[in-house]
C-alpha cells in the first residue's frame, strides 16, 4: 500500500472544506492507500473549519488502520494551529 498526496491551497478556509471533506474521504477510502500526506508547505492561511476537518479525517484514517499525516507545514500553518492549541496534533511526522 501507498500513500497518497493532497496539496492545500495557499488560502483553504470555509469555502473549500467542503471539498477538502470529499477529496481526504475519498482518498482514505481507496483500498491500496496506506494513508494521506497533506502537503501544507503553500498555506499562507487556514480557519478553523479546515483545522476541524484534518483533525475529523485524522481520526476516520486511524480507524481505518491508515494515517493522515501532515507534511511541510509552512510557517503560518504551525502558527495558526498554535493559535487553536494544536500544535501537538498537527506536529509534521
Amino acid at each position: 500500500m501507498t500513500s497518497k498526496a493532497l496539496a492545500l491551497a495557499e488560502s483553504t478556509n470555509i469555502a473549500g472544506v467542503g471539498d477538502l471533506q470529499v477529496a481526504l474521504a475519498n482518498l482514505l477510502e481507496e483500498a491500496d492507500t496506506a494513508g494521506v500526506d497533506v502537503d501544507c508547505s503553500a498555506v499562507r492561511s487556514v480557519d478553523a473549519a479546515v483545522l476541524q476537518c484534518l483533525l475529523f479525517n485524522g481520526r476516520v484514517a486511524n480507524a481505518a488502520g491508515k494515517a493522515l499525516r501532515i507534511v511541510n507545514p509552512s510557517e503560518d500553518f504551525r502558527r495558526i494551529a498554535g493559535y487553536v492549541g494544536l500544535t501537538d496534533a498537527f506536529a509534521a511526522r
